[in-house]
């Protein structure tokens, strides 16, 4: 992954845990959270087959408005597929880690692109 959301590394986001996201049901990760990653999942690639077993697994670990408050989060960080798809997203470069916040008219600004190449046990603090 090139792309960091700032405000997400200000929080504590670091490689290792975007490893344990990336690879979350062999992770350490409490089971809410995988929980909440398989939905994510599910949701971008064929939300169509969410399960009744998910449906299950989510109301097990979080309340009705929690699953809404994730469905709509997912739905906000999932628009960006449209530009992607058509082409008209900014540059990053794909070898290098990008930060990138919004100001407070809701614009994407990008900050600093990490000149190491990006290799995820290498990339600094931000």
């Amino acid at each position: 992954m090139s792309l960091r959301l700032g405000v997400a590394r200000d929080a504590g986001l670091d490689e290792t845990m975007a490893e344990k996201i990336d690879h979350y049901e062999d992770s350490d990760l409490p089971e809410h959270q995988k929980v909440a990653l398989r939905l994510t999942d599910a949701f971008v690639t064929a939300p169509g087959a969410i399960s009744d077993e998910l449906r299950e697994q989510l109301r097990s670990h979080f309340t009705e408005s929690q699953i809404v408050e994730l469905m709509l989060d997912m739905s906000k960080w999932s628009t960006q597929k449209l530009p992607v798809a058509l082409g008209t997203d900014d540059p990053i470069d794909s070898d290098r880690l990008s930060l990138f916040d919004f100001d407070d008219g809701g614009a994407v600004v990008w900050g600093p692109t990490m000149m190491a190449p990006f290799v995820a046990a290498d990339q600094p603090a931000r």
